[in-house]
Parts: structure tokens; C-alpha cells; sequence
């Protein structure tokens, strides 16, 4: 069975993964005059800037929720174009700069300079993707190309498409995946990307008195702790405080494959010894809530001096924060720049299909 779009003269691009670098490639392309359709396997967007809701039931019978910035804490940006599209993202209130003290044993406690999606993390990417067709919470499982363009085959062997140019925007072991078969080369290149995985820890605890807004520990599992209550526009019952730490990388390789419940007793200790007055007077941390998540694809190395592929004769591309330092401002500018790359090469092609529709308009 086809799910065949609506027929246009304009170039048509599909593109894969919802996160950052899919927004910023959409967002570009659309602007460049491109027809653009966005899948994602997960049913929100954001990628790794993700908040999960947490709810518990205290003692009164009374329930309570908030929410856990479970995936990238804050960002930076440093490249202009990324502080043009931020200044327009706090102007409409779903970004917000964001100075958190943080500390570690070495230099000790340092005020960054980042920012924040809000009212939570997805926040950035939902207003830069506001208005595009999306198909989410359907995973593409592999690309066909046949005579007429690129088909997307979805899950249930269904395909959608034709699509002119594809896009993937995925983790690099997923876009290798795709790419098999199409583009070896760049599939090779991908599965030999090392990737980290890391557990992360949210948790809820009656408040306590914490001196800094987050944490680099020197030892244990953990790496960062954090006050997630403390970022702008997060909120949490009074007399709480909200906190997500995410392991290290090392000890998240040895444990990835143990069960949630063991790693949950491991990190919830982790993080009660980095808690100030852990036993006082005789009384242990009042655990609110607590829950792990396990992000198999955290972080990659960086494969690559491009900031993203681009082959025209394919009408293929790939964007991911694995083409630069592996943060959120890494992934928007390989995004935006795969798209850049593609307009300019499509110019010939574009511009004159905008003046005939413009004229037979």
C-alpha cells in the first residue's frame, strides 16, 4: 500500500529524526522553498532535549506531578546564526537563558552561561518545527529508491513518498541502517562512530538545603547532578526539590545491559551520597520519586571535519551532532548547514519552478 502526497512541481524532502539537527534541516529547507515532510519513531520531538513527566502520590493521598529535563541539561551558542534563532525562540517565551552555578573539585564552582527550552527542554524544537507535516511515532525501517524518487518503507511494510531528497538525522548506528545499500560508504563510516551510552537518574525528594544549581562529582558513577527545579520555568510541589543525574560514561558501558530496578538502587545511592546531610537526626532522604531511563545513543564521537554529507546525485543527506562537539549547537548547525548545502545546489532547479508557480498563480 502507497501513501502517495499531493503531487507538486517543488522538490520534495523527507526528513528523519525530530531532534535539533531535523529541525534546523526542515526549518532551512522549507524556507529554501522545499516541500518538507518530518518522521520520527517517538512520538514527541526534541531527540535528546526531552522531559519526561514524574508523578507520586504522598502521604495524604494526594497526588503530585512535575517534570525532568532527563536528556540535555542546557546549551550553549557561540555560532551567530544559532543566537539569531535563540533571540527569536526567547522572544516568543520557549527559550530562556539560564546561569547555573556549577561546581567541581577543579577550578571549583563556575556560573555557565547557557540556555533552556521552557517550559521544558522539547520546547525549542516544537516551535521551530511549528507548522511542518509530521509523521510521528512512525520509525522508517529503510529507503527504497525507484524511478520516480525516494520511498520511505514505514513500519507495517507501508511506503510513503516519492520524496526528491532524503534526509537523516538520526544517531550514526540508525543512519547507517538506512544508508546500507545505498551509500556503503557512509554506512561504514557510521557503524565504526564509537557512541556512548549513559543512564539517567530522575528523581524527587523533600527539599534539602543544596548549595550549588548542579554538579560535576570527581568520584562515584555519577557525573552531573542537577537541580532541575532551579532552571526557568520549571516548577515542583513546595517543599521539593526535583534532581536528574546522569552516570558516567564508563560505568554506564558496564550496566547497560543490567535491569532498571538494579541500576535504580545503584544511582538513587549515588545520588543520596551527594546530598548534603544524607542522615541527620536520624532521618534517611525522603525519596518522593524515583526512575531511570537509559539512552543507548548519549553521545558519539565526532567522525568527521564536515559538518554534514550531502550527495547530489543521490539526493542524500546526513546531519547530526556526532559532525562537531556533540552538543545541542553541534546538531542545529550540522542541520542547518546540510540544508544550506542543499538549496545551493538545487538553486538552478528551484528558482525556476518558483517563477512559473508564481505566474501561473
Amino acid at each position: 500500500m502507497t501513501r502517495n502526497q499531493t503531487q507538486a512541481r517543488l522538490p520534495r524532502a523527507a526528513v528523519i529524526g525530530a531532534g535539533i539537527a531535523g529541525a534546523a534541516c526542515a526549518v532551512s529547507l522549507q524556507r529554501a522553498g522545499m516541500q518538507v515532510t518530518v518522521f520520527d519513531k517517538s512520538r514527541g520531538v526534541g531527540g535528546r532535549m526531552a522531559t519526561r513527566r514524574a508523578t507520586w502520590v504522598d502521604a495524604d493521598g494526594a497526588e503530585h506531578t512535575t517534570e525532568l529535563d532527563h536528556g540535555a541539561q542546557h546549551f550553549t551558542a557561540n555560532h551567530p546564526r544559532f543566537r539569531a534563532v535563540l533571540k527569536r525562540a526567547i522572544s516568543v517565551g520557549c527559550v530562556a537563558t539560564w546561569q547555573p552555578q556549577v561546581h567541581t573539585v577543579w577550578p571549583g564552582t563556575e556560573v555557565v552561561n547557557s540556555f533552556v527550552g521552557v517550559p521544558h527542554m522539547p520546547a525549542l524544537t516544537r516551535h521551530l518545527l511549528a507548522g511542518l507535516p509530521m509523521h510521528m511515532g512512525e520509525q522508517v525501517q529503510r529507503l527504497q529508491r525507484d524511478a520516480d524518487g525516494w520511498h520511505l518503507v514505514v513500519h507495517g511494510g507501508e511506503t510513503v513518498g516519492p520524496f526528491d531528497h532524503v534526509m537523516l538525522a538520526l544517531p550514526p548506528s540508525q543512519a547507517a541502517v538506512l544508508l546500507a545499500g545505498h551509500h556503503d560508504e557512509w554506512a561504514n563510516a557510521l557503524t565504526a562512530v564509537p557512541v556512548q551510552a549513559s543512564w539517567t537518574l530522575m528523581a524527587v525528594t523533600q527539599d534539602v538545603d543544596w548549595p550549588w544549581d548542579a554538579c560535576e562529582p570527581s568520584r562515584g558513577p555519577l557525573a552531573w547532578v542537577a537541580r532541575n527545579d532551579r532552571k526557568p520555568g520549571r516548577s515542583v510541589p513546595r517543599g521539593c526539590a526535583s534532581w536528574v543525574a546522569h552516570a558516567d560514561a564508563a560505568w554506564s558501558a558496564e550496566h547497560l545491559e543490567d535491569d532498571s530496578a538494579t541500576v535504580l538502587n545503584l544511582l538513587t545511592e549515588a545520588l543520596a551520597n551527594q546530598l548534603p546531610g544524607r542522615e541527620k537526626n536520624g532521618t534517611k532522604i525522603n525519596w518522593l520519586h524515583t526512575s531511570v531511563h537509559r539512552w543507548r545513543y548519549a553521545q558519539a564521537s565526532h567522525t568527521s571535519s564536515d559538518e554534514c554529507w550531502w550527495d547530489g546525485a543521490l539526493g542524500l543527506g546526513v546531519c547530526g551532532d556526532f559532525m562537531g562537539a556533540g552538543n545541542v549547537e553541534a546538531a542545529w548547525r550540522s542541520g542547518d548547514e546540510l540544508a544550506d548545502t542543499v538549496a545551493a545546489t538545487m538553486d538552478d532547479e528551484v528558482l525556476p519552478q518558483l517563477a512559473e508557480a508564481t505566474v501561473s498563480a
